[in-house]
Formats: structure tokens, C-alpha cells, sequence
């Protein structure tokens, strides 16, 4: 955007030359004294002329004032009344103008005294002095001839205007010529072909060919026109097809020289002839080289005492364009008005109406763009600063009205495009000057901002909340390329963050989160999220004070109060989850959840639930792992299921088994580190166990709890989408060294299996470690394998297979003594 506004600057700068009108001015000014002059001749001729035999002079004053003194070398009156003039130097003083002195002098004049005709034969000079000078102080020239005058052209306070085939017709106020038109000041060369000037209102019409050109302040410069017409009392200037070029001897070679173009231009003049005032309508034209230009339907310029712009004003479809091996750029906007210092450069800009500027900068020539900047807004207004050679470079912009600011950039591996944008009710741009471009470097955003960044890979992150701040890198070598890459943003109030991932032959999957301040790091490409925050996903739901996702990968960290929602194969209870912090894992699913200071994390469906220093959750495989935090930490996980329960009521006489109704219980289990499969429906208990339900406690090294699904069914595809952790403990099998509790009874062996529904333990041993049963009351039952229930006194031992063959069974009964 820098150098859009710099060549804007150039280019508009360039209408202070139309200052070279003031030499038509002059020009007019010259016709004006000549033909008054002329006009009063004839009729001072035939009343006060003094005549010698080669020459005659005549003068004539106004309240002691002299007006004019005309000098010619010979003066011959002809029959028919017409007078010829010869060798003839006029001399016309001013009166309230500074004592101004203009001279008019040729080789011949005719006068018809009649018809109220003078004419030129041949060639008519005029050396006028530029308006606001210091004259003569009314002394008369030494000479009278043309080569007497000669060395006043060296003088550059005078205008010398040159042509011929000048009449003046007396009746009419008018004098004409169809013939070239030549002047000269100070450096400076007019031409014309063809002019009218009237005598009563002082307006000059140049025909056609209008051109000026020469050195204006050691600037080379040209002006054309179709015509002009010169009004010396309303001190206007009105140029058709106007054309103004000029070469500051700054930049490239094609940089300095500009171009200012318009189908009607409008000069307006103060009273010592400086332009105050510009104006240029339909089709305004600025260039600046062969590569960039401005147009607009309208242009306006004002400008100083001392010819420097103050303000400028373009309206109508202002465009700007620029074109070249290194950058691309344009813009529009429907007026753009500017702000000089008192040096004509440029200090501030306005832009309203659809702004809209865009800049493509190329590593290279032929290569690919590396950096892309796009600003829409309905208002912009920029702060420059001089560069100290002459130039203005954009050092602040605040854009307003839905502003937009997107960059383009090429990825780092240069295998892909990443575009940032930035929006908001206002946007403010701070730049730096570096390398002798100005790059972007920080992005102030207010009311309703949002920050979108597509990556390479497809994955769009969108945040918005009320105010945005975004620096950006500045590249320290070349290698870096013209890379404007985001080194980090900080939104605040209300913030919501999207990210959509795209899916291969599928919808979008979009994750979402709200918080209260989301900061991104650029290097890292992360980004914090803190206060309040809440995730979405397809998966499920995510809270806690602060979460830091990975922008290229999804993957986030949560730490406070951290709290998890998560619903398995879109059935069955939801899956909560507290946690001090947890690390989520996007592209494998998984979820891993961390107590802390003491508190374990807690997981739960239902009833069911489990506490252990970590739990890791992993979607994809329908997995659950609880575990310690390290090693040597017994009992670190905790875990509660449902079960169908133990028997109400007690037996009686005559009451059957079947006839027992069971209440619903819990089953708790404690081990060092739990597996749960979701595609088994068994949980894996290991590291020494101990379980606990209404039916006894059981411990040992391993033991697996399965699980029936909700819906009753115990395999197949709907037991396995039934739910996370669902359903009732059907069984638990446990091995390794174990001790049975019951009321009154205990129980040892090497494998244990139990049955909710019907609270009965089946347990075996080994041929060297036998399972035993020990009841206070009816002592100590062993056998191949033993079948006991809490509700049962008795225990059903069975020693061999269906042959007969087997273990031998042995009892010991303990009968308590009476006293």
C-alpha cells in the first residue's frame, strides 16, 4: 500500500505544474497592453503627432502620469488614410501594478484610421514583466529598435512573446491572429497556433497547438493543449485536452518523469499571476512512468504562495493502477483527498466510497507472487513520512466502515499459499520502513474483528471477538523473501474460534471454542485460549481456564478446572471427565486427562466411574486407560461399576434360589492401572487388585470385569456402539494369589470367577495350592474347585471330572464347645 499512496503522491504532485499557466497568463496580460495601446492610435495620430523627416516620437500622460511613448524611425500617412508605421518601440507603463513596464516593438505597423483596423506586417514582439515584479519605476528603455531590446530577453523577468499577421479591429474590441505564437521566461518556451483577445472583458482564446515546455525550478517540463482560453480579470485559465509532463530527477528513470492529463483543465490565478488553484475535469489523468497512473473523473489542487500543494481532491471513480517485473498493484475508491506539508509532501490521505487497494510483490522477475495484500474498507485514512529524499512512504492507516485487510503469503517449503485476514468496524496499520520498502508490521482491530487463516492443507481457523492485535514478521535477508507472515495476534471479549477440517468425499468437520482472549503465536502456530473456555467438536465437549491448540494439527492442551463431555458411537450415556489439565490428540483421537496436587482425575457414565491419576481416552480404538502417575503407586486407580446386585431379603425354609429377588449394588475395584475396551465390553484390572461388591471383597494380581450392554444382548455390533462403560458387570474373573472376605468366611486360591446376578464365587487352585474356603463355624473346605455364595452357609465342593477321577475332598468342621 506504500507505494500505491507514493505514486498517487508523485503523480498529483505533478499537477503543481500547471504553475507554467501563469505564462499564458502573461501572455494576456501582453495583448491586453498592445492592442489598448492600438486601439487608441489611430485617434491620437490625427490629433497630436509631432513628424520629422525619418522619425517621430509621441507620448502621452494622464494627470502628469505618461500612460505610453511610442518611437518609430519613420511614419508615412498614405492618400487613402492609412498610415505606415516603421521600425516602432512602444513603451507602456503601469499604473497600481508596481510600477510595471511592458515594451511592443516591430518593423512595421499599419493603421486604417477609417475602419478602426491595425495590423502587423510581419513579425510584432512583446517583453512583458511578470506580474508581482519591481519595474522601471516609468524611465523609457535606452533604443528604440528591436536590437536595442535584445538584451532584455536575458533579464528573466520578462515574458517575450513573438508573432505576426496580428490585426486589431477597433469597433469590435478584438484583436486575432491565425498565425504561431512564441513566447519565452525564464527557461521556459510557449507555442500556439492562431489567438483571439478582447480588449473589453480580457479574455484570450489560444486556436490550437498549445504547448509549453523548457526548465521549471531545473525540472524539465511540457505542457499541451488543444486550446486555451485566458480571462486576465476573473484571472482564469481554461485548457482543453490538457497535458502536462515533467521529470523531477528522482528514482529509475521511468519513476521521474510524471504525466497529468485532462480533457478540461482549470487554472485559477492570484493577483501577482501564481496559481492558487487547480482543477482538472473528465477523464483526470495522473502517471507516473510507463508503470502506474491515477485516474478520476475530477481533480482539484491547492496550492500555496509559494506553489506547493496544500490539499488535492480527486472524486469519480478514482482508480489507481501500476505494473511492473517486481510488484502489481491497484485500487479504487470514489473520492481521494489529500493533505501537503508545507514542502508539498504529502502528510495525510482520505479514501471513501468501496475503497479498495491490492498490491502483489514478486521475489523476482517471472516468478511466482510471494506476497499479496488486499484492504477494502468504506473509509481509509493514511499518515505518511518523508523519506528525506524528495518521497512520502504510508506510516499509519486506519480503515473504517466493514474493513478488511487480507495477505497472501507463500509457505515457508514453498509448496503452498497461506492467506490471513483481518476485519473489523475500524482497522488501524502501523508500517516500517526497511530495505527501502515499507512493510507491514502491526494491525490494530476494534468491533466486531475476526482473524481467518487458511493454510496449505485446507484447514481454516476463523476467530472473532471485539478487538484484535497482529504483528507481523519483519524478514532480515533476502532469503526470507517478501513474506509478510503474521509473528503474532492477541483478540479479546467474547472471542470464538472455528476450525474446519476437510473431509476426503465428506462434510467439513468444524471444531469450535469460545473464550474470553485467544493469543497466537506465529512461530509455534499456536493458539491460547484463556478465560472461560469451552471446545466443541464432533466428538464432544471441552472446558477449562486455558486451552493451547496447534493450529496445524488440531492438537490442543488444557490445564484449570479441566472438564470433558464425550458421547461413544452416538449412543448410550454421555462420558464426563474432571481433570487438572488433559493433552487432546486430534488426528488419533485420543484424550489424555491428569490429576493433580492429590486430586486424581475422574471419569463417569452413569454409575459408573473411575478416578486414577491419568486417564487416557482414545475414540478411534474405543479405548479407556487409567493408570498411575509413575511407578510403585498400588491402588492409584479406582473404579466403580454397577451390578445386577445381591439378594434381597434372607432365605427361609422352603424358599428357593429363583425365588429370591436381587437389588441393584455397585462393584468398586482398585488397581494400579485399568483397560477398558469398548469392543470387548471387558475392563482389564492390573498390578494387584482389589475388588469390592455387596457379595464380598476379592483381591488378587489381575482381574477382568465384563460388561453386558444396556440393551441385554452380550455380543455382536449394537453390544458394541451401546454405549461408553454401560450396562451392568455380568462377571469378574480374577488370578493371582487370591484372598476372599465374606462375613464369617474366607477364602483363598489362584483363580476366582464371579457372577453378579447371582452373587456366586467359583474358585480354583493349583495341584500344589488347592482353592480353600475357611467358615468360623463350619471350619475348612478344599477341593479341585469351590462354589459359595455370601447368602449361603453351605459350599459346594467338586473334586474330579465326569469319570469319577480327581482330587480327594477334605473337610474340617469346627463344633463350638458348650461351657
Amino acid at each position: 500500500m506504500r507505494v500505491s499512496i507514493e505514486r498517487m503522491r508523485i503523480g498529483l504532485l505533478a499537477g503543481a505544474g500547471f504553475l507554467v499557466l501563469v505564462i499564458a497568463g502573461f501572455l494576456t496580460y501582453a495583448h491586453y497592453r498592445t492592442h489598448r495601446f492600438l486601439t487608441n492610435l489611430p485617434r491620437k495620430l490625427g490629433a497630436d503627432i509631432q513628424q520629422e523627416a525619418n522619425s517621430f516620437t509621441w507620448s502621452q500622460s494622464v494627470k502628469g502620469r505618461t500612460v505610453f511613448t511610442l518611437h518609430a524611425a519613420k511614419a508615412i500617412q498614405h492618400k487613402n488614410g492609412k498610415y505606415t508605421l516603421r521600425d516602432v518601440a512602444i513603451t507602456v507603463y503601469g499604473h497600481g501594478e508596481g510600477d510595471r513596464v511592458d515594451h511592443i516593438y516591430g518593423k512595421e505597423f499599419e493603421l486604417d484610421q477609417a475602419a478602426g483596423v491595425v495590423r502587423a506586417m510581419g513579425e510584432v514582439h512583446l517583453d512583458l514583466e511578470a506580474p508581482g515584479k519591481a519595474g522601471s519605476g516609468g524611465k523609457s528603455p535606452n533604443g528604440g529598435s528591436v536590437a536595442d531590446h535584445e538584451a532584455e530577453l536575458k533579464n528573466s523577468r520578462l515574458v517575450h512573446v513573438k508573432t505576426s499577421g496580428l490585426v486589431y479591429m477597433q469597433k469590435l474590441g478584438v484583436a486575432a491572429t491565425d498565425q504561431e505564437i512564441e513566447f519565452e521566461y525564464n527557461g521556459l518556451t510557449g507555442h500556439a497556433t492562431g489567438a483571439d483577445y478582447n480588449a473589453d472583458d480580457g479574455v484570450l482564446l489560444l486556436h490550437s497547438n498549445v504547448k509549453v515546455n523548457g526548465l521549471d525550478h531545473g525540472r524539465p517540463v511540457l505542457l499541451t493543449a488543444s486550446k486555451a482560453d485566458l480571462n486576465r480579470q476573473s484571472r482564469k485559465v481554461l485548457l482543453s485536452q490538457a497535458k502536462f509532463v515533467t521529470v523531477n530527477g528522482e528514482g529509475d528513470g521511468q519513476s521521474a518523469r510524471q504525466t497529468v492529463e485532462a480533457r478540461q483543465a482549470t487554472a485559477f490565478l492570484r493577483p501577482d499571476g501564481s496559481t492558487e488553484r487547480l482543477i482538472g475535469e473528465g477523464g483526470v489523468k495522473v502517471t507516473a512512468g510507463d508503470d502506474s497512473q491515477v485516474t478520476s473523473q475530477r481533480g482539484e489542487v491547492v496550492l500555496n504562495e509559494a506553489s506547493k500543494p496544500e490539499s488535492m481532491v480527486m472524486t469519480g471513480d478514482v482508480r489507481y493502477t501500476e505494473e511492473n517485473s517486481l510488484r502489481q498493484a491497484n485500487g479504487e475508491a470514489g473520492q481521494a483527498r489529500a493533505k501537503f506539508d508545507g514542502d508539498g509532501h504529502m502528510q495525510r490521505v482520505f479514501m471513501t466510497g468501496s475503497v479498495r487497494l491490492n498490491e502483489k510483490v514478486f521475489p523476482a522477475k517471472g516468478a511466482k507472487a510471494s506476497s499479496e495484500r488486499v484492504l477494502t474498507a468504506s473509509a481509509v485514512e493514511g499518515s505518511l513520512a518523508n523519506d528525506g529524499k524528495g518521497g512520502s512512504w504510508l506510516r499509519d492507516a486506519k480503515a473504517d466502515g466493514g474493513a478488511r485487510l487480507q495477505v497472501v503469503d507463500a509457505e515457508k517449503d514453498g509448496k503452498g499459499v497461506r492467506t490471513s485476514s483481518m476485519r473489523g468496524n475500524a482497522l488501524t496499520a502501523h508500517f516500517v520502513m526497511e530495505a527501502g520498502r515499507s512493510r507491514l508490521s502491526e494491525v490494530h482491530g476494534d468491533g466486531a474483528t475476526v482473524l481467518e487463516q487458511n493454510g496449505a492443507n485446507g484447514v481454516v481457523q476463523t476467530s472473532s471477538g471485539d478487538t484484535l492485535g497482529v504483528t507481523f514478521t519483519q524478514p532480515s535477508s533476502k532469503a526470507s523473501g517478501n513474506r509478510e507472515e503474521i509473528a503474532s495476534a492477541v483478540q479479546q471479549g467474547h472471542v470464538v474460534l472455528t476450525r474446519t477440517l476437510p473431509v476426503k468425499g465428506g462434510s467439513p468437520e468444524i471444531d469450535k471454542a469460545v473464550a474470553e482472549m485467544a493469543t497466537y503465536d506465529g512461530g509455534t502456530e499456536r493458539m491460547t485460549l484463556t478465560g472461560s473456555v469451552e471446545m466443541q467438536s464432533p466428538e464432544g465437549s471441552l472446558w477449562a481456564n486455558r486451552v493451547v491448540t496447534d493450529q496445524k494439527t488440531g492438537d490442543a492442551l488444557a490445564d484449570g478446572q479441566v472438564k470433558a463431555s464425550y458421547k461413544q458411537g452416538g449412543q448410550g450415556e454421555v462420558v464426563h471427565v474432571l481433570a487438572a489439565r488433559a493433552d487432546v490428540k486430534k488426528a488419533s483421537g485420543a484424550a489424555i486427562f491428569y490429576g493433580a496436587g492429590g486430586k486424581q482425575a475422574r471419569l463417569w457414565q452413569g454409575s459408573s466411574q473411575i478416578e486414577a491419576p491419568v486417564l487416557q481416552f482414545e475414540r478411534k480404538q474405543g479405548r479407556l486407560t487409567a493408570r498411575g502417575a509413575g511407578s510403585g503407586a498400588p491402588m492409584a486407580v479406582h473404579t466403580v461399576l454397577t451390578s445386577a446386585g445381591s439378594e434381597t431379603g434372607d432365605r427361609t425354609a422352603g424358599s428357593s434360589k429363583e425365588s429370591l429377588a436381587r437389588r441393584a449394588a455397585v462393584v468398586r475395584i482398585g488397581s494400579c492401572e485399568m483397560v477398558y475396551s469398548n469392543e470387548s465390553r471387558t475392563a482389564q484390572f492390573t498390578g494387584g487388585i482389589k475388588v469390592e461388591s455387596a457379595d464380598g471383597v476379592m483381591r488378587g494380581q489381575q482381574a477382568i470385569a465384563y460388561l453386558q450392554s444396556p440393551s441385554g444382548k452380550k455380543d455382536g455390533p449394537a453390544a458394541a456402539d451401546a454405549g461408553f462403560l454401560g450396562g451392568n458387570v455380568e462377571k469378574v474373573t480374577v488370578s493371582g494369589a487370591i484372598e476372599v472376605e465374606q462375613t464369617g468366611r474366607r477364602a483363598t486360591g489362584d483363580r476366582l470367577l464371579y457372577t453378579a446376578a447371582d452373587g456366586v464365587f467359583v474358585l480354583t487352585g493349583t495341584e500344589a495350592q488347592p482353592p480353600r474356603v475357611m467358615d468360623a463355624v463350619r471350619g475348612t473346605a478344599t477341593g479341585r474347585e469351590l462354589r459359595f455364595r455370601q447368602q449361603d452357609e453351605s459350599v459346594v465342593i467338586s473334586n474330579g471330572d465326569a469319570s469319577g477321577g480327581g482330587q480327594r475332598v477334605r473337610t474340617e468342621t469346627r463344633v463350638k464347645r458348650e461351657r
